[in-house]
């Protein structure tokens, strides 16, 4: 029997035990190896601690430099478009490097720009199917930014033997670009069990007083957590013992903690910095309402795994938050820019506790039948064997 030998060619992957950076790519690749595929994992060295190849738990990972500087991608505000002819020769050719050393068979490109390039001319080249994943920050470039990167983008999909979409919206939008149905599925990243767990153990008859809001995206513009801040004076206004938490970094830190200060709110938040993702189903199971002002959005796991932890979500109305919360019933939906509104919301959400009760039970539903990493494992696996049968 051949080996499943997958080669994942993904923009972010852990670098150290404590980081975040593309920890749902890594859970793919630990739970496929359980099935027994046999993945490595080429991706940017963006540290100077990061190693340039290490093993982690079998998992073979190889970093390519571009001179990085201790930065992401999605945290230039402008495109390096210098770094990225780096980036796309130095990872193209340890591509090629790794596909020889390994004989993988197939090539699980995540994030189709600019990842997704170097996986379509690398499986060119070695005769190996590519699939391409979608996530958010790639859709949105491709539709928001240059027409050259549009370009690349739609180049990518065609060219790729299946594109693996995160949210419905992106498929449809691939649709209209001329993609066959056929080759496109929708499967978002995944929610961990134990956020199930969380959400069957909780009930509002067991918990204090006061209530809990909760907000864990990043201190980036692009998840608009200042909006957050804003809307917090009306609600204390009317409920003083409301109190927010909220987990997350990045170089937006010390402004926000400055405009909670300037509103004189800072006693009523709690800035934790970023948590390890392991400690999260605690956090939210402390927490009674889930608040994100993300501008964009694939499919936000941060919402999967809140919705599955038994948090009511008061979220940014948004496509993709669409697809997962029918205001009224399972969440609210709020503008993006319009902090009367969210106070609001979040207001009436602490005042109907039964309604917070109903969207507990269904939220956990919706997340055990479409979400969590057994439900999606199952489709990433069966589209693999279609094509490597092929």
């Amino acid at each position: 029997m051949k080996t499943k030998s997958i080669l994942f060619l993904t923009n972010a992957y852990p670098d150290f035990e404590s980081s975040h950076h593309g920890i749902f790519i890594k859970k793919m690749a630990t739970l496929l190896q359980k099935e027994g595929y046999e993945i490595t994992v080429v991706t940017p060295k963006i540290y100077k601690k990061s190693k340039y190849f290490e093993n982690q738990d079998g998992i073979k990972v190889y970093r390519f430099p571009f001179f990085a500087r201790n930065k992401l991608l999605i945290e230039y505000e402008k495109i390096p478009y210098l770094r990225m002819v780096l980036y796309y020769i130095s990872g193209f050719f340890l591509t090629l490097y790794v596909l020889s050393s390994y004989r993988c068979r197939l090539i699980h490109a995540h994030w189709a720009i600019p990842t997704g390039l170097i996986g379509i001319l690398a499986g060119s080249l070695f005769k190996k199917p590519v699939i391409v994943t979608i996530h958010g920050s790639d859709f949105r470039m491709a539709m928001e930014g240059s027409v050259l990167l549009n370009r690349l983008f739609i180049y990518v999909c065609k060219k790729a033997r299946h594109v693996n979409c995160v949210s419905k919206v992106q498929k449809k939008v691939i649709e209209q670009l001329g993609i066959p149905d056929e080759k496109i599925s929708t499967i978002p990243m995944g929610v961990e069990a134990v956020f199930r767990g969380v959400g069957q153990r909780r009930s509002r008859d067991d918990r204090d007083q006061f209530i809990t809001v909760i907000s864990n995206r990043n201190f980036l513009p692009i998840y608009n957590v200042s909006h957050l801040i804003q809307a917090i004076p009306w609600v204390l206004k009317e409920e003083p013992q409301t109190r927010f938490v909220i987990a997350g970094d990045g170089k937006e830190r010390e402004a926000l903690e400055k405009e909670t200060k300037e509103l004189n709110i800072d006693t009523s938040i709690q800035f934790l910095g970023r948590i390890p993702h392991e400690e999260m189903p605690k956090l939210l199971a402390e927490a009674d309402i889930y608040v994100s002002t993300s501008l964009y959005d694939g499919t936000s796991v941060s919402l999967l795994e809140a919705m599955a932890s038994g948090c009511f979500p008061v979220v940014s109305d948004i496509p993709s938050n669409r697809e997962w919360i029918r205001d009224g019933e399972n969440g609210f939906l709020v503008p993006v820019n319009d902090e009367k509104i969210l106070a609001k919301k979040i207001l009436d959400a602490i005042h109907n506790k039964e309604l917070l009760e109903r969207a507990r039970k269904l939220n956990r539903s919706i997340v055990e039948e479409n979400a969590l990493w057994s439900v999606c494992i199952e489709k990433i696996k069966a589209i693999y064997e279609a094509q490597l049968l092929r």
